[in-house]
């Protein structure tokens, strides 16, 4: 899980900044986003008015299929982060504060203060999957015949 503690940044005034970076770290982001590596972040913690606002990059090795000839690749990616969140309970006196509108999209920092970002890492590289995914531009595929790569050389059949 990757998670950031901002209870301290929540007691400062709006403007404040952290400034975070992760290298190498390892986190299981769910069946569909599979990792091919460890990831690396590099965040900006802002303190805003209403909660603390969240800008940066990750970059991640991510397993791939081409769709060419059916061969495992690695893709290394690398996606802007800016989400804001706000609180769910009051920084000084602990009490629960009111949850945002039905209709509002809004992350929420948890009871504890912090802020869990693989959720949004999670959508976020779920969303470079491309299309039509290839291991190279001039993937020649698979043989019509045989099913046998055409990268392997030439295919002579009867």
């Amino acid at each position: 899980m990757t998670a950031f503690n901002v209870a301290g940044l929540l007691h400062e005034p709006p403007g404040a900044v952290r400034e975070v970076r992760l290298r190498d770290h390892y986190v299981t982001l769910g069946p569909d986003v599979e990792l091919a590596g460890p990831l690396d972040l590099e965040l900006r913690l802002q303190r805003t008015n209403r909660g603390v606002l969240v800008r940066g990059t990750a970059t991640a090795p991510l397993r791939r299929t081409c769709a060419r000839c059916l061969d495992p690749y690695v893709d290394e990616v690398t996606v802007p982060i800016s989400e804001e969140f706000l609180p769910s309970v009051d920084p000084d006196s602990g009490a629960a504060l009111a949850g945002p509108a039905d209709d509002e999209q809004v992350q929420v920092i948890n009871a504890h203060h912090e802020i869990e970002l693989d959720p949004i890492l999670h959508d976020e590289l779920l969303l470079t999957e491309p299309m039509h995914p290839l291991c190279r531009p001039d993937c020649p595929g698979l043989c019509s015949e045989c099913g046998q790569s055409l990268a392997s050389g030439p295919h002579d059949h009867g």
